[in-house]
């Protein structure tokens, strides 16, 4: 039941809308599994053996991703498109593998980490020892570190190294010694990352709807501190593949700064239709089939939310 939840959970990560070729999952030989169009077209070739249980119920379902995840026994984790193109390999750690955060996520090449956007593009190259995740706008790395397993083997530190900071584009970050914007991040050397969001009118006004309701978001999250405070970033905006805006919350709670998780956080992510006139809160909900069980999103308008909690 695990592995089906795993599957599912990777299959709901690259969910979009649907491309010209229909793609669909089909298993040979009962452990080999691979896809093939809707004219029968083999994609990716059936070579890597699974559990064909795991997928009995959902081989009749559309592929309506534009990434395709592939758990290969032997190699991990593997991102092909739509045309069967190895793209890269998605970072792999005890909790398993790396999820989109504010539209990148960290793949592994020639054992050094980068960024891939969900376009499959390596839009920061793989030269670092470690990076974090993608949050507020930056991420954290280091060359020269390592994981010390010698206190804590399940939960290894970082440790040694050059550490700095970059931006969504890859460049050097250079931290201040004071703080020039309200929202500068302030490291645990109470050094400051400057703010690094940008907007124009439109986006502005989409923020603004929140900020007007941030005083009864907060009592519905439940912020209990002396200095409380709700951010509101858009941090992935309309494409073709996303006709959304996708917000994403920051609580500070006195020092402490914790951005929403994505894929798990529920109501802490919010939608905006690509117009800015519809606002939505978003949820995963666990839809039990015949055979099998599914993660499903679901958005409701704000304001309902709001009133209704």
């Amino acid at each position: 039941m695990k592995k089906i939840f795993l599957l599912l959970l990777i299959l709901n990560q690259f969910s979009v809308f649907s491309q010209t070729d229909k793609l669909y999952y089909f298993i040979e030989k009962d452990s080999l599994l691979g896809v093939k169009n809707q004219n029968g077209k083999i994609i990716i070739p059936a070579a890597y053996t699974l559990i064909p249980s795991i997928y009995d119920g959902i081989l009749k379902e559309e592929i309506k991703g534009n990434l395709i995840p592939f758990w290969v026994i032997k190699d991990g984790l593997k991102m092909y498109d739509r045309k069967g193109n190895f793209l890269f390999e998605p970072y792999m750690f005890d909790a398993g593998f790396d999820d989109f955060s504010e539209g990148y996520m960290r793949f592994v090449e020639n054992k050094k980490l980068g960024f891939a956007n969900r376009n499959g593009v390596k839009v920061i190259p793989a030269q670092y020892d470690w990076v974090s995740h993608m949050n507020f706008g930056f991420t954290e790395y280091c060359n020269g570190c390592y994981f010390d397993y010698s206190k804590d083997e399940e939960h290894p530190s970082i440790v040694g190294g050059t550490w700095g900071y970059i931006d969504k584009n890859g460049v050097e970050i250079k931290p201040t010694e004071k703080r020039n914007h309200p929202k500068d991040f302030e490291t645990e050397k109470h050094q400051f990352i400057p703010y690094q969001f940008v907007y124009n009118k439109k986006e502005k006004q989409i923020l603004d709807f929140f900020e007007k309701r941030k005083t009864q978001i907060i009592k519905i999250y439940k912020i209990n501190c002396l200095k409380k405070e709700l951010y509101f970033e858009i941090i992935e905006k309309p494409s073709d593949l996303n006709p959304f805006y996708k917000i994403k919350t920051f609580e500070i709670c006195d020092q402490y700064f914790q951005g929403a998780n994505e894929n798990y956080d529920e109501c802490k992510i919010f939608k905006v239709s690509a117009d800015g006139k519809n606002f939505f809160v978003t949820y995963m909900d666990l839809v039990d089939h015949e055979k099998y069980s599914e993660y499903v999103e679901r958005k409701i308008p704000v304001d309902e939310w709001i009133k209704k909690n």
